[in-house]
């Protein structure tokens, strides 16, 4: 019986540990959901293993439900509050798949974040998810003295704000624990031109002009701008604010 005791503790150690745990489950957020048909719902929202696999828990309702990614308009996270987010599910210019990605500032161009993992970490950019193995890391990252990462970056946007972007920075252990390092999912800038149903990543001038010389092809001074160098696509509030005089004006 004793042996049978110890090698299921020692089952559930390994099984724990292999599993990386959280520190804490995976939060639920309070969501309303528009779908593409104009109906809406309104519960907790989670994306426990995908961006693309959501579940939605109804207000007054046990259980909780599959949500279909592809009739889903928009997200909006904590809608009754200052604080609520925008999210989307749209192409881009780079392949046939899907982004989850979140709109931070809305206008004739408007701006989206998306990260290299397909959205989670955007989505519970606000939330500490580390992991048990994480918080040692991280503690043993700090006790040798390189604890020189930032925990948040912030973009301009064109109306003149600054809007921090929280980063949520990810820590691996070496063998024993001697060692430690730490990184951080990689946020892009996406761009969205109104009448338009594909982002384009936000890059160099030469490699924008070459994944999507389509996009400005109505205003031709924009496109000759860019490949001029006289503008940056890069430096978003100019940008989008020198489109809405020369290029949105002169179509008008």
């Amino acid at each position: 019986m004793r042996n049978n005791l110890l090698f299921v503790v020692i089952f559930l150690t390994i099984k724990g540990f292999s599993q990386d745990f959280e520190a804490r489950s995976t939060p639920t957020i309070e969501s309303k959901i528009i779908y593409k048909d104009g109906t809406t719902e309104n519960g907790m929202l989670w994306l426990a293993s995908s961006a693309f696999k959501p579940r939605l828990k109804l207000e007054n309702k046990s259980g909780s439900k599959k949500i279909d990614f592809k009739k889903v308009e928009k997200i909006i996270t904590d809608p009754d509050s200052e604080n609520k987010r925008v999210f989307q599910y749209l192409n881009h210019n780079y392949n046939k798949f899907k982004l989850l990605v979140e709109l931070i500032y809305l206008d004739e161009i408007s701006i989206y974040i998306g990260s290299e993992n397909n959205g989670t970490d955007l989505f519970y950019s606000e939330f500490d998810r580390e992991t048990m193995r994480e918080k040692f890391s991280r503690m043993k990252f700090d006790d040798i003295g390189l604890n020189t990462l930032k925990n948040s970056d912030s973009l301009e946007l064109p109306n003149g704000k600054k809007m921090p972007i929280p980063i949520r920075y990810s820590y691996y252990y070496g063998s024993n624990f001697s060692l430690a390092s730490g990184n951080s999912p990689a946020f892009q800038y996406y761009i969205l031109k109104k009448g338009e149903d594909k982002l384009v990543l936000v890059e160099k001038n030469k490699r924008f002009l070459k994944k999507s010389k389509e996009y400005f092809k109505s205003c031709p001074t924009i496109m000759e701008d860019l490949e001029q160098q006289k503008i940056l696509l890069s430096d978003l509030p100019t940008f989008i604010e020198y489109y809405k005089e020369i290029c949105k004006t002169k179509n008008e």
